[in-house]
């Protein structure tokens, strides 16, 4: 199936335009100014408000289906969870290395279970692994340069 929309509202487009912040944080990482240390946390404070919103998706999957008993129900908070505590760790603890494991591999897992649910669903699937390979990339270089 084709995914017909205008061009405002092409979530192709937005889905891209969620990469800006991605790009912009690690690109400050690895040009190394004097904001690496914020642009870190900013890099890695998006990375946690995109896994909240990639296990969101899956509550407005159950809820428009009315799937009462699901994984999934788990899986949308979980990945809210793990966000917050990766945020923990970076105020806490002062840890980059950490969280940014944590959110990479809650966007793998994110991303395997999107691709068994959403699997009829190509222009989705395909949009996910593109923008995934912007999320990961971002999280570890945001994690581990500087």
């Amino acid at each position: 199936m084709r995914l017909k929309s205008n061009f405002i509202f092409n979530p192709i487009i937005l889905g891209w335009l969620g990469v800006i912040p991605f790009v912009f944080s690690s690109s400050v990482v690895i040009i190394n100014n004097q904001y690496v240390y914020e642009m870190k946390i900013i890099g890695l404070l998006y990375a946690s408000i995109i896994l909240s919103f990639l296990g969101a998706v899956h509550w407005g999957f159950l809820l428009k289906y009315e799937k009462s008993e699901s994984f999934l129900w788990f899986w949308g908070i979980f990945t809210s969870l793990l966000a917050w505590l990766s945020l923990i760790i970076i105020v806490v603890f002062k840890n980059f290395y950490i969280p940014s494991l944590f959110l990479t591999i809650g966007f793998i897992v994110a991303l395997l279970i999107d691709m068994k649910i959403f699997l009829e669903s190509t222009w989705y699937s395909n949009l996910r692994v593109k923008l995934t390979i912007f999320a990961i990339s971002s999280t570890l270089l945001n994690g581990f340069l500087g």
